[in-house]
């Protein structure tokens, strides 16, 4: 029975991987998208650098995906474009912050070879002479949008002398990577610092601690390779699953007196990766571009189409029919009537022969985190917003009286790292190092004040 997130009771093959009586500084992190990989890298590297592995009990972090490996959502199929701009007034300190962070990585890890990381174009067409509302904005852009010729987008464009051109980000403003690899390359690192990862599984109740504002433990339900129940020791819990972050807090804390809201209603899009028709010279200092053809397409059509380091076009921007978000992202399809659109209309602005054939080798559809209001949510959650109350049941199995425990190296609670929207990738380094230092209980290297549940 479940009440306020409580356990009361448990199943009796319900496997207590570590006795109960012992308490354990250990964080557990839902979701193993860009944003849970990003915090789990943060915060293991800082326990690591701060020497915590001499508390009597090493801190621990631990990774619960549902899915079958990282990155099943818009982690992984996204467009990988990187910037310092285009962020309201409330994100733009994390956003500057995350982008330093992603050149940081780069520069120390070889990303142009590890996840092609390198500079990139970003460009917006329109007819001559244009007089509606342009998009991207003016706005959107870090500098004045600069009139530039026809020539200086790349060759895979098919041009029309009724456009005009004008460059958006240039560098060193905009960057791009290939955002399954980066992703894979925080998976490696988070694995050498010994985070856990628990695939198949979600986390099905939590477990309120005696006495203090944090948690004792999680029960996490795996699927493979036979369904088991585990209690798993937990002093601070981090919902990090993208647009399924809300469907967690209600179903983890079904008392709280506050909401977490996602739409998932239009938040959904179709992509696909061609091969490149006129792919691009081998240079070790070439750029990405990006084209948005947002103006010079019908019926408020939006698409926008990213060279990859690997020879590929990425076709986004485009939306989605509306579905109800699948309970899994393992679940979420593609929309062939979408793709079949999305190729129509790319074929008309790609440099290619009447009869040339496309290679597809990738499609998808990506829900992207959206919350409501729409602005990344990076917090610690106020205990009292919980509902839990003073009086409320504690779990069967309490903490013995006893000598004064070390204080933990991580503060207890429950935090929410979520709402990114498309800005997931290029967020994700700095709002899993905000996170972290959350977590530690230590001033964040940026403010997110106004990025909490209540604002």
């Amino acid at each position: 029975m479940l009440t306020g997130g409580l356990l009361l009771q448990q199943p009796a093959d319900v496997v207590h991987e570590i006795p109960p009586t012992i308490d354990q500084d250990i964080t557990v992190i839902l979701g193993a998208g860009v944003i849970g990989l990003s915090t789990a890298y943060y915060l293991a590297l800082s326990l690591k650098e701060n020497g915590t592995c001499s508390l009597p009990s090493r801190p621990k972090v631990i990774v619960v995906e549902p899915s079958h490996g990282i990155c099943p959502g818009a982690s992984g199929g996204a467009t990988g474009g990187l910037g310092d701009f285009g962020f309201s007034e409330a994100v733009s300190p994390l956003g500057e912050f995350s982008y330093g962070l992603h050149k940081e990585l780069a520069s120390a890890y070889q990303g142009r070879k590890n996840w092609s990381f390198r500079d990139q174009n970003v460009f917006r067409v329109t007819p001559k002479n244009f007089k509606g509302d342009l998009l991207p904005p003016d706005s959107w852009a870090p500098v004045p949008p600069l009139e530039t010729n026809l020539s200086s987008l790349p060759d895979w464009i098919k041009t029309s002398d009724h456009w005009s051109v004008q460059l958006l980000a240039p560098v060193p403003h905009s960057s791009h990577i290939d955002p399954a690899r980066f992703c894979q390359f925080l998976y490696k690192q988070c694995q050498d610092l010994g985070v856990q990862f628990r695939f198949n599984s979600t986390v099905t109740s939590v477990q309120q601690a005696d006495d203090r504002e944090s948690f004792r433990s999680v029960t996490v339900e795996s699927s493979t390779p036979s369904q088991t129940t585990k209690v798993i020791p937990c002093n601070a819990l981090v919902i990090a699953g993208g647009p399924w972050s809300a469907n967690l807090f209600s179903s983890l804390f079904p008392e709280a007196v506050v909401k977490l809201r996602m739409n998932t209603t239009w938040s959904a899009g179709n992509y696909v990766r061609v091969r490149n028709p006129r792919p691009e010279k081998p240079d070790e200092q070439s750029n990405s571009t990006q084209v948005f053809l947002n103006n010079v397409l019908p019926d408020s059509n939006a698409m926008d189409i990213t060279s990859f380091l690997d020879g590929s076009l990425y076709l986004g921007g485009w939306g989605a029919i509306p579905e109800v978000l699948p309970e899994y992202a393992d679940n979420v399809e593609p929309q062939q009537a979408e793709i079949d659109s999305l190729l129509k209309m790319a074929r008309q602005h790609l440099s290619l022969e009447p009869d040339e054939m496309l290679e597809v080798f990738d499609i998808g559809r990506c829900y992207r985190p959206q919350a409501v209001p729409n602005r990344p949510i990076v917090t610690r959650v106020k205990w009292s917003l919980l509902g839990y109350l003073e009086d409320s049941p504690r779990m069967a199995h309490s903490c013995p009286r006893g000598p004064v425990e070390p204080k933990p190296a991580v503060v207890g609670g429950l935090y929410i790292n979520t709402g990114h929207d498309s800005d997931g990738v290029t967020l994700g380094p700095g709002s899993g190092k905000v996170m972290s230092e959350l977590l530690l209980g230590r001033m964040p290297s940026v403010s997110v004040s106004e990025l909490d549940l209540e604002s």
